[in-house]
Order: C-alpha cells, then sequence, then structure tokens
C-alpha cells in the first residue's frame, strides 16, 4: 500500500500488518517484549552507577527527527527554537515515501502534481535557525521520472547530484548526509506494496526491482553525488533484523535485501539506513512497547555482524531514520506519557549500542482518530498523532480537535528532557538497575558532572530508587532534579533528595544532576572536549572516514586537506571568565572548533555570553551547547539552559563547524559571566 500525500495522518505504511499477510510463515516478524509484574508501592531500588566504564559517546546527529515538505506548520516561527531547545542535532527531510515521490527543482510531487508546502530552501533556513544538521533522501522510485522532466533529460541519478550541487556547491548549506530513497523494500518484491518504484515491473512479486537492482542503481546514485561533493556521507536502505522483511525471500531477491545490498554496495555504504516501528496498530500494549527496547542491543549487533560479513565495513555507521511506537495509524497510545517515556529508552537504547542517529517521525504529522484508542492503553485523548507538536487540525466533520498549531505533546517533552539529559560529546557511561520497571542510564559531562535517569515504566507504584557510584564521588547537597511525570506537559527542575537516594513516582522520568565533589575519576574513555568528533574518532584526526568511524563525525567525511595545530586566545581574567579556543581540524572549505569558557569568579555563574571577531569572511554552520548570532563578522554564543552554571574554577565547552578557511586568530574576543 502506497503512502500517499492526502493520507497525511497515515504516513507511516501498514509494514508489519501488511508483511505480516504476505510474507512466508518462516518470515522474521517483531518480537514482543514484556515487563516484569509492579514491585509493591514505595519498595526500594538499587541502581549503580560505574562512571569508569564508557559505553558510548554521544555524536552530535544523536538526537534527529523527522521534517516533511507536506508540513505546513514546519516554517512557523516557533519551530526553530522548540527544536534547538530539545537538543536536535539532525533533521531528515523531504519525508517518508514522500521521499521517493518528490521532484525537489519543481518542489511538486512527482505521481500527483501537487505543489508541496516547504521547499528546500525553507528546510536548509530551519536547519540554520535550529542548529541541526541536515539528511536529505533522494528520490530513487521515480527518480528518473522526475529527471526526464527536466529540459534536457537526466537520470535521477544526476537529479540528485544536482540537488546536492545545490545544496553544498551553490548554496553553501553543508548537508553531509543523503540516502537514497525510503523503504524501497515495500516496491512490491515481497508482496507488500506501499512504496512507489518506477524500476518495477506490475503485478505480485515482481522479479525486476529487488535489492539487486536497487543496489545496481545505488552505485550510480552515489558516483554522481560523490562527483559534485566527495565529502558527504551517502546511506543505503536496510531492515532492522528481526523485522520484515528480514530473511524474507522471492523470486526477486534469492538472498536476502540486507546480505544482498551489502555485498554488493561493499565498501561504498556511507551509513545504514534503518526503520524501527515494534508494534503494530490494533495490537498495541503500553507494557509491550516499554518492554520492546530490550531488543535493540541485539539489533545493532546483529547488523554490524551482517555488515561485517556482507561488506568488509564493519564500522559502517547505523542511522535510525525514522522510529516511533507503532508501524500506522496511532491511537492515543502516541498522544500520551507512555510514548514519551518510551522515547527516552528507544534514543538511549539504539545511542547506548553505538548507532549515530536516531531520527523520531515526527515534527509535526497530524490528528488520527481511527487508531486504537481502546481502554486498555493509558491516555486521555480519542485520536493519535506521530508528531511531536500538534498542528492544530481537527478530525473529518470538525471534531475532535487538536489544541493549537505548535503546542507541545508529552513525546516532545521528553525529547526535551531527554536534549537535557545528552549532550554531544558525552560518554554514557554504565548503569543498571535491581527493577526491571526502572530503567536507568547515565552520562559522564565533560565538564566533570554527572547526569543519571531513571525511567519508572510502571503505571502503579512509586520507588525509592538507592543510587552508588564507581569512578564519580558526587558533591554534598541536594542535586538538581528535572521529572516528566503525569499528564506529560511540563518539564519540573529544582533540587530534590540527595545523590543517593531519589524517589520517582510512577510513569515518570527524573534527571539527576550531580556535580563531582573532591574524588571523582573519569570514564575510562571518556571524550577529551565536548566536540562531536570525539565520538567518531578511532584515532588522532577528528575527521575519519565513515566507514572507518562507528558514528558521524560532525567533520566532513574525508580526511581534512590540513590540520591545524591547537591554538588558544583567551580573555582577561578580569571579565568574569575566560575564553580559550582551539582548532581541532580543517579541510577544504571548512573547519572545527572548539571553545572552553572557563569561569574566573569565587562563585558559580548563572550564564556566560563569549564573542569574537573573524579574521576574513568565516562563518558559523553549525554549533553545540551554546546559542549563536553573527552580525558581520563579529559572532556572540550564550549559554543553553543546562550550561550556563559553572562552579567557581571549573569550565564548560562548546563547539562548532565553520564556512571558508579555518582561522589562525581571533580578535576582539570577550566574554561576560553573570
Amino acid at each position: 500500500m502506497k503512502r500517499r500525500q492526502a493520507d497525511l495522518p497515515r504516513r507511516r505504511a501498514l509494514t508489519a500488518v501488511i508483511a505480516a499477510l504476505a510474507a512466508p510463515a518462516t518470515a522474521a516478524t517483531v518480537i514482543v517484549g514484556t515487563a516484569a509484574g509492579p514491585a509493591a508501592a514505595g519498595s526500594a531500588v538499587t541502581v549503580s552507577v560505574n562512571a569508569g566504564t564508557s559505553v558510548a559517546v554521544a555524536p552530535s546527529t544523536g538526537i534527529g527527527i523527522n521534517g516533511s515538505v507536506y508540513d505546513a506548520a514546519l516554517t512557523d516561527a516557533a519551530v526553530p527554537g522548540l527544536l534547538s531547545g530539545a537538543g536536535v542535532g539532525l533533521v531528515r527531510f523531504p519525508g517518508g515515501t514522500e521521499s521517493d515521490e518528490y521532484n525537489w527543482k519543481t518542489n511538486t510531487d512527482v505521481v500527483s502534481g501537487k505543489a508541496q508546502a516547504v521547499d528546500f530552501d525553507q528546510y536548509a533556513s530551519l536547519l540554520a535557525s535550529s542548529g541541526a544538521q541536515g539528511m536529505v533522501t533522494v528520490n530513487y522510485g521515480t527518480g528518473d521520472t522526475a529527471g526526464a522532466s527536466q529540459s534536457p533529460s537526466e537520470t535521477g541519478a544526476q537529479l540528485a547530484a544536482d540537488w546536492v550541487k545545490y545544496a553544498n556547491v551553490t548554496h553553501n548549506y553543508g548537508i553531509k548526509y543523503w540516502e537514497i530513497g525510503n523503504e524501497i523494500y515495500g516496491n512490491g518484491t515481497y508482496g507488500a506494496d506501499w512504496e512507489p518504484d518506477n524500476h518495477c515491473a506490475g503485478g505480485s512479486s515482481p522479479t525486476n526491482c529487488g535489492p539487486s537492482v536497487y543496489a545496481a542503481n545505488v552505485k550510480a546514485y552515489i558516483t554522481a553525488m560523490k562527483a559534485v561533493d566527495p565529502t558527504i556521507s551517502v546511506g543505503v536502505v536496510l531492515t532492522a533484523p528481526g523485522n520484515w522483511p528480514d530473511g524474507v525471500t522471492s523470486g526477486g531477491s534469492p538472498q536476502s535485501w540486507n546480505q544482498t545490498v551489502m555485498t554488493a554496495l561493499a565498501g561504498q555504504i556511507g551509513f545504514a539506513d534503518v526503520h524501527w516501528y515494534p508494534q503494530n496498530p490494533g495490537n498495541e500494549t503500553d507494557s509491550a512497547l516499554l518492554g520492546d527496547t530490550s531488543q535493540i542491543p541485539s539489533m545493532v549487533s546483529t547488523l554490524k555482524s551482517e555488515l561485517s560479513q556482507y561488506a568488509g565495513q564493519s564500522n559502517v555507521p547505523i542511522d535510525i531514520t525514522e522510529t516511533n511506537s507503532v508501524s500506522s495509524n496511532p491511537g492515543k497510545q502516541s498522544t500520551s506519557l507512555v510514548n514519551a517515556l518510551y522515547l527516552e529508552q528507544d534514543y538511549l537504547g539504539w545511542l547506548g549500542s553505538g548507532v549515530s542517529s536516531v531520527d523520531w517521525w515526527q515534527i509535526h504529522n497530524g490528528i488520527v482518530t481511527g487508531g486504537n484508542n481502546g481502554s486498555s492503553l493509558y491516555g486521555s485523548t480519542n485520536y493519535g498523532d506521530y508528531g511531536v507538536l500538534s498542528n492544530g487540525g481537527c478530525a473529518t466533520g470538525g471534531s475532535p480537535c487538536e489544541p493549537a498549531a505548535d503546542t507541545p505533546f508529552p513525546a516532545y517533552y521528553g525529547l526535551k528532557l531527554l536534549g537535557q539529559f545528552l549532550h554531544p560529546g558525552d560518554t554514557l557511561v554504565s548503569a543498571s538497575s535491581s527493577q526491571s520497571l526502572v530503567q536507568a542510564y547515565a552520562v559522564k559531562a565533560a565538564n566533570g558532572s554527572l547526569r543519571v535517569m531513571l525511567v519508572n515504566d510502571d503505571p502503579t507504584n512509586s520507588y525509592t530508587v538507592n543510587l552508588g557510584y564507581s569512578g564519580f564521588s558526587p558533591a554534598a547537597g541536594a542535586p538538581s532534579v528535572s521529572t516528566l511525570a503525569e499528564p506529560g506537559s511540563a518539564i519540573t527542575s529544582g533540587t530534590a533528595g540527595s545523590a543517593a537516594s531519589q524517589t520517582v513516582t510512577p510513569y515518570s522520568v527524573t534527571v539527576v544532576t550531580l556535580q563531582p565533589g573532591s574524588a571523582s575519576s573519569s570514564p575510562s574513555a571518556s571524550p577529551t572536549s565536548a566536540s562531536p568528533s570525539a565520538s567518531a574518532s578511532a584515532s588522532a584526526s577528528a575527521s575519519a572516514s565513515p566507514s572507518a568511524s562507528p558514528s558521524h563525525s560532525a567533520s566532513p567525511s574525508s580526511s581534512p586537506s590540513a590540520s591545524a595545530s591547537p591554538s588558544a586566545s583567551v580573555t582577561p581574567p578580569s571579565s568574569g571568565c575566560t575564553l580559550t579556543w582551539s582548532v581541532l581540524s580543517a579541510w577544504s572549505g571548512g573547519y572545527q572548533l572548539n571553545f572552553t569558557v572557563t569561569n574566573n569568579g569565587s562563585k558559580a555563574t548563572s550564564g556566560w555570553k563569549a564573542g569574537w571577531t573573524w579574521p576574513g569572511s568565516q562563518t558559523v554552520t553549525q554549533i553545540w551547547n551554546a546559542n549563536e548570532t553573527q552580525s558581520g563578522a563579529t559572532v556572540t554564543a550564550t549559554n543553553l539552559s543546562y550550561n550556563g552554571s559553572i562552579p567557581a574554577d571549573g569550565s564548560t565547552t562548546f563547539g562548532m563547524l565553520g564556512g571558508g578557511t579555518a582561522p589562525t586568530s581571533l580578535s576582539g574576543i570577550t566574554c561576560s559571566a553573570s
């Protein structure tokens, strides 16, 4: 079944449902997890955090989301701030199946001819305003058809290359991540047919458009696109292990999709493009959804093993470019607090297993009234919506209606709390819980602080959580605590409990921020700075090739043409804070800088502001851990909500990617703290 633009609320295809009908009895299906029964109210839980055991390092692209060309609310003035406020580092475009129907040059749907609400330049403006990196899905399914409409006529591969040129050469948008098509395995090869693919003959299970045909065409796309910009990373469509159509074969696919595509494209895969929706519509349960994330480590392990075996690329980055709770027709679970709890565990399960980006489906979607709104599911709405933000629409007939456009659903607050918990360059460290309904995660920040997230999947019971630490000694006093709880419409912050004991309420997420005490040790593999390069570098280079890196670096995938030695400039101590900077890497047309703000005062700051003047025509193309404005050659950087407080003699870091030639000096450096 195709997902048409007219079916905006049903943008997710009936992937798993169709699979269950069309696939052989031996086909792999989604494994439903189960959670343990609730313990007695108020019972104690032991959480152990080992800050000396590194699990993964957070990439700058880790927290991603989808934005779509048909989403008229995507250009709302509130959207960039809402995205940056949630720590979103990547926005995928143009959105789902529409990617295989989209003519970017005319901003129209190839099949219907309908004009789209958001064009590519508006999307690029959203990236610049929100500080996010871009990921573009080029048209594989109807790309040749769209190319043939050009004058002179061209192939779909050349049309995609034109897009890369327009984005990165003509306009210097710096879009690094590009992928070829969306869910192409849904083109009828395995019986289920929702994804448009003009390479296919008609009829059920055609033999001329399976994974080998896809791989052969992808080679042409990669060649054409990288001829324009060799620094881009190009992703290919793969399937999540254990999820349809993994392991399925047909006349057009005598070997599995993953095996065929990986083998044919060995050495050429920039990143693995994988989607995951653990539930099927009508079969949702809250406990199963929250337990499903236990499948994630084995899926990642299998993918890495397959990439090593078939592609000879064991370190190919893996991107989960679409994920949400249910494969289609979302019901009230999607707009409830349960989906926010699932979101935390979904993102952190993948990122903790070493993937490079997790991209939620999506920013806005639209009201759905035909989903599962049964009484067995938690939640109070009588509709569903995949979006983290309302689009303000109403159902046919005028009722029910969503709240005003851009009103956050609970999933947005889950995303925002995740952004407060996990920053680019943070090190995820080992954490374990004695209660399966209380999930524990921990990160060691670049400034030495430790954050612990506690997710209570129990709808009934509160727990007293006793926390123990190895490799970290927390400071005395009540720590800062942020909580998302019923009804999921706000995050509350304050101080509560102690470093050793916290209370978590039913269906809630709690983030505890701990400052180091007198004796603490760093994780065994902690990053050297808050730069996202620390997450991707397997050597001293901050711009390793994706094929040699387990996660995306913020810098281009090719080796830098020049690597500048760190050069620091500081402001006088009397200014309240000191700004130090260094060049981490440089390449033709770009560079990466790291900045450190050090508090010179005798008490903690509540905020800081730093500035400098470029020596030439340099620009900021992406920044993390700071807000930025540029007027002429003068740049101003200010703290975000989570890093304005710097203890006496402490420091915090922020990083950026720039366009132009790497500077050898900065003038007019200022730093002030309040």
